[in-house]
């Protein structure tokens, strides 16, 4: 009677399984027909069949728990607790044939709770599905292969045992010891047999896998096949969508670029730089949630957590870098220390910032070429706003004149050197750093020059020392030259006298020639000379020279 109720009650758990198993199937066969077919009805009376045996079946197990002996009553608790699982599994199932493919979950408590652990680990999870299916093989390999050892070290174990048991029962002479050690024998003669199947199973399971081992072009062809026909498409379609996003937005840019493109872009330059880099930002960020779309249209889990993951960091990172980098980001928006078309002292030169960025640059309009400096190092530079000031002492094709009286061309400027020609051609290389201290006259930056000389006569002429001779010095140079290459250039000449010397009236003679007679500065000076020497050889008058007086005193005075 027992043993019929036991096999009874494990036959309706089979049922109970098997139908419980699928309680979605049902669902979806009455959702897909629109109504209660006859086949679900059928389902109804079998699930309402197999409950109504169950509550008789667990009617009859409590009847025999009470009158059970206490060796059995283990199992009849055992079995009654799976007949009240079993009935509850079928009560789910009949309720959902019953209401077809309504979820049930959705009617629950609403959880309000927000733990990001298991968030992120949703996030994760396919990532981490994705690499279990990539290292499925090795993982069930090397499992197999520790399922084997572990099963050879056991049968070893077991036959140590039943060759101990064995020598015992051989020397035992004890009939009730005898019986023991039989059934001891033959329990252990069971693990050994068992030990042996799960050792054949494990030894077939890995050759299975070892002979199913496809040669490594063939799992490359599949691979790259795969890929291609599904996530690599994926990635294809994500990019041509970032390539749309970015092209419109581009476009849109430089609609209102070509809108805005005759004002004054200093009038507004802050607000431009802020709204340049919050369109940038934008634009990222449009692009970013292109792709994730991409990626969940596609269902690709993986990828779209990979991006979500990428996001996140991204957005870590600069919520830590910006506190850091403010300064620089003032800078960026044209906000800082250093702001665009002002004048900034680099390295003992100054500079025009053309551009900030995180590679600006800074050019001087008389040098040739620009500096590329990174964002840090303009952090640490003050710039002043400039007008109508020289960038430099000197320009290319400029006359100067240094210290030493020393006449030279500037043939070429750069930020690191500046090459000079004297009148012989010789080119004189000078650190562009060293040459803006230099202290020099530069005969082309102004529209004239002047150049200025001096020259005396004998004391003999000191009657006429105040009149004549200043007029016709003075006519002189400007007729001689006017008559040569300086017609053109002669703005003005200047002869005074300057003072009367121990041996000479000295005379100061300033010429004030235009800009376009600066290459002939040391020959208008030479000419100057020439055309005085030639005046007093005319009218006559001693050029003096320095006398040397010697006084003899008389040895008796």
């Amino acid at each position: 009677m027992l043993s019929a109720l036991i096999k009874r009650v494990f036959v309706l758990t089979l049922l109970a399984l098997s139908l419980a198993a699928s309680p979605a199937l049902l669902a979806q066969s009455v959702d897909s027909t629109g109504g209660a077919s006859n086949e679900s009805q059928e389902r109804l009376v079998v699930l309402q069949t197999l409950i109504d045996n169950n509550l008789l079946a667990r009617d009859e197990l409590r009847e025999a728990i009470k009158t059970a002996d206490p060796v059995e009553l283990p199992d009849l608790q055992q079995s009654l607790e799976s007949l009240n699982a079993d009935l509850k599994k079928l009560r789910q199932s009949f309720e959902q044939a019953a209401i077809g493919a309504v979820d049930v979950t959705l009617l629950g408590d609403i959880d309000t709770s927000f733990n990001w652990q298991n968030e992120v680990s949703q996030i994760l999870q396919p990532i981490v599905d994705n690499l279990k299916v990539i290292t499925e093989k090795p993982r069930k390999l090397g499992q197999l292969q520790k399922i084997i050892e572990q099963n050879e070290i056991q049968r070893e174990t077991i036959a140590q045992a039943l060759n101990t048991i064995k020598q015992n029962l051989a020397l035992s002479t004890d009939p009730s010891t005898q019986a023991s050690l039989t059934t001891l024998s033959t329990e252990w003669e069971r693990r050994r047999a068992d030990n042996q199947q799960a050792l054949n199973i494990a030894r077939l399971q890995l050759a299975d896998l070892e002979r199913g081992d496809k040669t490594w072009w063939q799992a490359l062809t599949e691979a790259l096949n795969e890929f291609v026909r599904e996530r690599g498409l994926t990635l294809v379609l994500a990019v041509v969508m970032a390539l749309i996003v970015w092209s419109i937005m581009f476009g849109i840019l430089r609609l209102f670029q070509l809108r805005v493109k005759n004002e004054n872009q200093n009038d507004f330059q802050t607000r431009k730089r802020l709204a340049q880099y919050s369109y940038r930002a934008l634009t990222l960020l449009l692009i970013l949630v292109a792709v994730i779309t991409v990626f969940y249209v596609r269902g690709d889990m993986l990828l779209m957590g990979l991006s979500i993951l990428a996001a996140a960091a991204i957005a870590l990172g600069l919520r830590q870098a910006i506190p850091r980098f403010i300064n620089e980001a003032r800078i960026l928006l044209n906000l800082g220390s250093v702001r665009e078309n002002e004048r900034v002292f680099y390295e003992g030169l100054p500079w025009e910032v053309a551009s900030l960025n995180m590679h600006s640059i800074l050019k001087n309009p008389e040098l040739r070429g620009e500096l590329r400096l990174p964002l840090g190092i303009v952090s640490t530079l003050v710039s002043r706003p400039c007008r109508d000031e020289p960038w430099y002492p000197a320009s290319e094709g400029d006359y100067i004149v240094l210290d030493n009286d020393q006449f030279m061309c500037v043939v070429r400027l750069t930020p690191e050197t500046v090459e000079l020609r004297d009148r012989g051609g010789t080119i004189t290389a000078i650190p562009a750093t060293e040459f803006y201290q230099w202290t020099f006259k530069n005969l082309s930056r102004g529209e004239s020059f002047g150049l200025s000389t001096m020259f005396g006569i004998d004391y003999r002429h000191q009657s006429i020392s105040l009149t004549k001779v200043p007029e016709k010095l003075k006519s002189a140079i400007e007729s001689e030259l006017q008559a040569g290459e300086y017609s053109d250039s002669v703005l003005r000449v200047q002869v005074e006298l300057h003072s009367a010397a121990s041996s000479s009236l000295d005379y100061w003679i300033y010429v004030t020639l235009a800009k376009p007679a600066a290459a002939r500065y040391a020959q208008a000076m030479r000419l100057v000379q020439q055309t005085c020497v030639q005046v007093c050889t005319e009218q006559g008058w001693g050029i003096p020279f320095p006398h040397l007086s010697i006084q003899t005193l008389d040895s008796n005075a």
